[in-house]
Parts: structure tokens; sequence; C-alpha cells
């Protein structure tokens, strides 16, 4: 009987440990409960209300011609409602939330503890971060302050308080699981995802909410949750650090938009198989993939195969880069440090204005075109698939809505396009602006492995 309970006390003993380890103060109480009671009254619970268009089919389907018979009028809309979480900053009246909260909502209502404002501002809103501004009118409000996310470490304590399924101010505790979290496919812009992981639960209808540290500081607005095929917490969600925050919101206060600085280029992070097979001797910085057309990259010389590793003498980390070059003001020339051939290379470009996403993405159009994505064979990133042609261009992607997919793979090389041989990127781009609009077959001459073969695609 001593020995079991000799092995039930060293089996619990850690876990005693860790108990005693847990921050109280000298009377045995959780600083957490300081930290709810000054946060909770500033956030507030955000409904809006958006009609969404119901796509009805139109294929001749017997049942749907069955039911068009009784029911004629078919509704084609519906209003639906979202529901989120915000936090006042001000006190007369200025809340932080999501921009997946609100977006496209006709009408939008914020309820804090006392009340119920169905007048609400829209001041701005910033897809890129998922981020929005929201105005009430009132004053004497209790806010809370946003704080120093850089200073943050993995480890530390951390609450999330929001409003999850609709329960009001509900405060849950975690810690900082990690940092710099990229390429989570969530609304807004992958380029421009530098998140807070954290395990304080975070459920549906969090969206917006404060993520606080044990000081009581808002250190980050709750995103997004990693979910594995249920609807709840699994112990991954994700913050916006509200040192991104920032300086949306003071963009989105005098402007009403967010201006960011651009340079025109697809890059990728460079990893370490990547460095051993460039022959470089760290690891670091970001390789560019793709120059945009126009670009001020390609204006200024850069090329495919270029690792940016200093940009105004700030050394480039592949999550941190995209706002090195955001917060860069637009017309102003920057510095910029590359490995080219493994030669160091300092190039001089003039910041511009990012385009609208619309833009964007009738530029990605137009550098996607019949959906290939191509990289000149001389580049440092074809080398490093070892291949082999002189000249031409290599297919690193084939969109599955495109006119060639099924016909042109990835790895193919363009040796020609119609009665033109294709050298380089720039034959290439010459042959996708002049046959853009065509209708007509176009004949391609690749290359795959050791074989040569025509094909011929009609967009």
């Amino acid at each position: 009987m001593k020995r079991t309970v000799a092995l039930v006390a060293v089996f619990f003993l850690p876990f005693l440990c860790v108990a005693q380890q847990l921050p109280v103060d000298k009377n045995g109480k959780s600083p957490f409960v300081d930290v709810a009671k000054r946060i909770m009254p500033s956030v507030v619970n955000i409904s809006a209300e958006k009609v969404v268009r119901i796509q009805v089919p139109e294929f001749q389907d017997p049942f749907f011609e069955f039911w068009k018979k009784f029911f004629p009028e078919f509704p084609r809309e519906q209003r639906e409602k979202s529901l989120g979480s915000g936090v006042i900053l001000t006190q007369d009246g200025y809340i932080l939330t999501n921009n997946h909260v609100i977006r496209g909502a006709e009408k939008i209502v914020v309820k804090t503890k006392e009340k119920i404002y169905r007048d609400v501002k829209i001041i701005g809103k910033d897809p890129l971060t998922d981020l929005a501004l929201l105005k009430i009118d009132e004053k004497n409000l209790p806010y809370s302050e946003l704080g120093n996310s850089d200073e943050m470490e993995v480890g530390e304590w951390v609450i999330a308080i929001g409003n999850p399924f609709g329960l009001e101010r509900t405060v849950t505790v975690g810690v900082v699981s990690a940092k710099h979290r990229t390429g989570i496919n969530l609304p807004g812009s992958q380029s421009f995802q530098d998140f807070i992981q954290t395990d304080a639960a975070i459920n549906p209808g969090n969206s917006g909410g404060p993520l606080v540290n044990i000081r009581g500081e808002i250190v980050g607005i709750n995103t997004a949750i990693q979910i594995a095929g249920l609807p709840g917490n699994i112990g991954i969600g994700f913050a916006v650090p509200s040192n991104i925050a920032k300086d949306v919101i003071k963009d989105l206060l005098t402007t009403g938009e967010v201006e960011r600085g651009y340079l025109g280029i697809y890059y990728q992070e460079v990893t370490q198989e990547m460095a051993e097979g460039l022959g470089l001797e760290k690891v670091k910085g970001v390789i560019i993939a793709q120059v945009l057309k126009d670009s001020p990259a390609e204006k200024s010389g850069f090329k495919e195969g270029d690792i940016i590793v200093e940009f105004n003498g700030k050394e480039v980390t592949f999550s941190q880069f995209p706002f090195i070059v955001a917060r860069t003001p637009v017309g102003k020339k920057a510095s910029v440090k590359v490995i080219r051939d493994k030669k160091t290379v300092i190039l001089k470009v003039e910041i511009g204005k990012r385009p609208s996403e619309e833009t964007i993405a009738e530029i990605e159009k137009e550098e996607t075109w019949l959906g290939i994505e191509v990289i000149d064979v001389s580049s440092e990133e074809a080398k490093k698939l070892d291949v082999m042609e002189r000249e031409g261009v290599l297919v690193v992607d084939v969109h599955p809505d495109g006119a060639v997919y099924g016909y042109i793979e990835r790895g193919d090389v363009i040796k020609k396009i119609n009665t033109r041989y294709i050298k380089n990127m720039r034959d290439y781009r010459m042959m996708a602006e002049k046959l853009a609009k065509s209708d007509k077959p176009i004949v391609f001459l690749i290359k795959r492995g050791e074989t040569s073969r025509f094909i011929t695609i009609t967009p």
C-alpha cells in the first residue's frame, strides 16, 4: 500500500510543481483577475448584417424544373449575420476589429456592456492585414491601450477576451506559442502575415477581440484559429501583432486607407537546402522568384534569382520583409544589398506605391498568361532545379483553370511560341502581350526532359 502511495505521489509531483509555479500574488490571487477586470469593459460585441446572393442552378434538372413550378419566385438573396468582437481604443469611441467581421456589411451594430449602438461609422478597412477601424458617437468610454508586441516572448502569459459563439466577454488564458507565423490560409494577404500564435482558447466570435499581456496591454488582435475538421478551438490561434495595428490605425485615421511601399516582385524564403545548393555561407534573406513587368524592381535592375539580404541597412527576414518595404515612404530611394552569382551587388530603387488589389490581380493575370508561371532558364532558381537549357523559359507552375492545363506541365521549357524563338523572359513577355487577346490557336515548342514536342493551344 505504501509503495502504491509513493508511486502516485511521484506521478503527480510534476503537476503539483507546475501548479505551484502559476502566477499568483502574495494573497494567492491570480493576476489574470485584475487584468480581466480592467480590459473587459472595453471589449465590445459586433454584429454585421449583409446580403448574400444565392447561386441558383440554371441547368436543366427535373427536380429544379418541378420546384420552379411551385416556387417561381425562388429567393436569390438572403440576409446573413456575422458575429465578432472589437476593442475600444479611445474614450471617444474608436474601435479596432477584424475586416472580415464587417466585410460586405450593410448594417453594423456595436454592443457594449451598457448600451447598443446602431449608428456605427467605418473609418477605414485594411484587407491585407484583416483590420478595420470603427467609430461610435460617445464620450467617456472605457478603453484599452495598445502595447509593444515586439517585446513579447514565446512562453509569456496572454489573455484572450471576446464573444465566442455569442458568449459575451469570455476570458481565456494561455501563452505565446510562437511569433512571426506566416503562410496561414486566411482572409487577407499571405504577404502581410506576421502572426502571434497562442494556445489561449479562441473560437468563432473571438475575431477582433484583444490578446492582452499580463500587464493589461493589448499585444494582438485575435484573428483566426487552426481547425481540425471541427469549428472549434484546438489550441492553435493567431493574432495580428499590435505594432502592425498601430501603423494601420495611423493611416486609416489620416486618409482612410493604408498607403504602402511597393517593389513589384514575387519572392521566397531562403531555406537551408536552397542555401547549400546556391553555395551561400549563411541561410538569410529572400530570393526573387519573379520581377513584375514595369515595376520599380524591374526599372532598377533586379533579376530573378537575386537574394535580397539587406534593405536600407536592415537585415532582411522572410516574415519582416514585406513590412520593411511597405513602411518605406512612396518616392523614397532605398539601398538594397543583393547576392547575385555569389557576388554582392548594391541596387538603388525608388519605392513605388502599392497598387490596389484589383490592379495587382490584373498584373498577376498578365504575368500568368494562359495560366502559366515561368522563370528565365538562366536564373539561379532554374539552376537550382538542374535545368540544362541555355535559352527559353522554365514553367514553374500551371494553374488548374488555365488554358494550357493538362498540356503543358511544370518543368517544361518553352523554346518557341508560334514562329518566334523564346530566348528569355523578355521574348516570352513580348509574345504573351501580343497574343493576350488572340482567340486563334497558339503553337508552343516545349522541351520535356530529353524530348521536344509541339503543342497547340486554343485560348
